[in-house]
């Protein structure tokens, strides 16, 4: 049996994908906040939501790389609000139909459970945004429970 070497190092790609992201934190802000609350919105409306359809709603900056709006769902799946559900292939040309994460709500009860009480951890993006749509956490829940789960809102 051959034995190859390992082929690059994960834990450089990484940090260089984290750095990557923070200096996106710090000179998109408003963008990251824009194409947060669209996210939250189509997931909230529909169910699920991917990449093209925040690049639907919130148009990105021809001098902006489209990989910008992977930012909006790293935060949003490391506060809990939203998890991978599979793939879609992508129906912007530009991007040959390559295949795009396809994001769900979380389980409405335990998430927005774990949500309330990570509130004032969240990252300003995401609170920002979640205030944007529906004010308060708080309301957010009452919709949810009164409308019967995601998607209903």
């Amino acid at each position: 049996m051959i034995s190859l070497p390992p082929i690059g190092d994960f834990d450089k790609g990484k940090s260089l994908r984290d750095a990557a992201l923070n200096r996106l934190r710090t000179r998109r802000a408003d963008l990251i906040r824009e194409c947060t609350a669209a996210a939250l919105r189509v997931a909230l409306d529909r169910g699920e939501v991917c990449a093209d359809d925040v690049r639907v709603v919130v148009p990105i900056p021809a001098d902006i790389s489209p990989k910008f709006v992977g930012v909006v769902f790293r935060d949003l799946a490391d506060a809990g609000i939203l998890r991978r559900a599979g793939f879609r292939n992508s129906t912007r040309p530009a991007a040959h139909a390559r295949p795009l994460s396809l994001w769900r709500l979380a389980d409405a009860d335990a998430d927005l459970a774990a949500l309330i009480a990570a509130w004032s951890t969240l990252p300003d993006p995401i609170r920002a945004a979640i205030r944007a749509l529906v004010g308060t956490v708080a309301t957010v829940v009452t919709r949810i429970r009164k409308d019967g789960g995601p998607g209903t809102i």
